[in-house]
């Protein structure tokens, strides 16, 4: 039988507001070989919500082939309630989404140091915490907190989850060359090929129909489109989907719309529920993504699933399938983006059918690639020739 496996996830369904992580992690418990027993421990309540989740609090609750409980996070009794019902366990491996969170990640650790869970091994997915552009936020706390990591010796022994090549840079950037980096691409539950594109009658083009969609805080970079679509001069709409996480940023956008010229139509529509944001994409003829980083982009896919072409910074480890006909990779100044967007507004209806076209090849392509093993598998084939 192989180890025991406990995931710490600070959110996991039917928790939503996290963004594409949340949807990389169910995959990855869902496609787990089913020799692995599964362990997660997560929140009962959504990222912000007042209001708990609609799943029976401090219990093991069957997920898939795993169990998950959903621990009372935001008290501090009920926390360690999680975290006892997962050491009841005994887990010889610790998974931590993300480096820092406090309670599922920084404190489990401490706990660890200290002899807490045995000598479990700890695998830990930092989900692009390591990005320049992460960093760059808060970066002074980040830094210091760096050292205290360190100091503990938490650094050592600890095997680390890339989901690409682009994210293991970042990694060894952080923590040095001699790093254990076990890099797989995230888990995905999206099909094999792409839906394919719906004709729109060249009568009935409004002009380019574009979406963002994703968590709207500097790091995504809606501003950046808001201020390439106000130098376009061909017609333009542009609908906004995701969590109003940070109210100045919001304000920010709110003024920048504001500013628009006639040309250029945009809505903020709130939040799509995960089990619609395929559809959703499936009516746009391309998703802007200007984001700062991303150490996988899961809209990435779900918009090329649907045969939505993408526009998307350099920054994430998507660039060859967009090169390969996926989309576009623009330099993340808003001069690139307004060439890019006109030139793509100016094009036929005709024309951006073909595009869409491409994006779903590219998707076909990217999808049809071999498949690595299960990260979880992969640390256990080095554990075992290691030992």
């Amino acid at each position: 039988m192989s180890r025991v496996v406990a995931v710490f996830a600070p959110l996991f369904p039917p928790a939503k507001l996290g963004g594409g992580p949340i949807r990389t992690l169910d995959a990855l418990v869902e496609v787990a070989p089913s020799s692995i027993p599964l362990n997660v421990l997560t929140s009962d309540h959504d990222l912000g919500a007042r209001d708990r989740l609609p799943v029976a609090s401090n219990r093991w609750l069957d997920h898939h082939h795993a169990k998950v409980f959903y621990a009372s996070a935001r008290s501090i009794g009920g926390l360690f309630e999680g975290y006892r019902a997962l050491k009841s366990k005994q887990p010889a491996i610790l998974y931590f989404n993300g480096f820092f969170d406090l309670k599922f990640s920084i404190l489990p650790q401490l706990l660890w140091r200290f002899g807490y869970w045995g000598s479990a091994v700890r695998l830990l997915a930092p989900r692009g915490e390591f990005g320049a552009g992460a960093l760059g936020r808060r970066s002074v706390k980040k830094q210091a907190f760096f050292l205290v990591y360190r100091a503990l010796g938490l650094h050592r022994h600890l095997y680390w989850h890339a989901s690409s090549e682009f994210e293991a840079s970042d990694i060894r950037r952080v923590w040095g060359d001699r790093t254990a980096i076990l890099i797989r691409e995230n888990e995905t539950l999206l099909p094999a090929t792409a839906t394919e594109p719906s004709p729109r009658h060249p009568d009935d083009d409004p002009g380019l129909r574009a979406v963002f969609l994703g968590r709207l805080v500097e790091h995504k970079g809606l501003h950046i489109a808001l201020e390439a679509i106000a130098k376009v001069s061909a017609p333009i709409e542009l609908d906004v989907y995701g969590p109003m996480e940070d109210p100045k940023y919001v304000e920010l956008c709110r003024g920048l719309i504001t500013a628009l010229p006639a040309t250029a139509t945009v809505r903020m529509l709130g939040m799509v529920d995960p089990d619609q944001t395929r559809t959703t994409l499936s009516g746009y003829d391309v998703l802007l993504m200007p984001t700062a980083g991303e150490n996988f982009g899961h809209v990435v896919a779900e918009s090329l699933s649907v045969s939505c072409p993408v526009m998307c910074s350099p920054h994430t480890p998507w660039n060859d399938v967009l090169e390969d006909g996926g989309g576009w990779v623009l330099d993340r100044t808003p001069e690139a983006w307004t060439s890019a967007i006109e030139a793509y507004a100016l094009l036929s209806p005709e024309e951006r059918q073909v595009a869409r076209e491409r994006a779903a090849a590219a998707y076909a392509r990217w999808r049809a690639r071999p498949s690595d093993p299960h990260v979880l598998e992969l640390l256990e084939s080095h554990l075992a020739a290691s030992a």
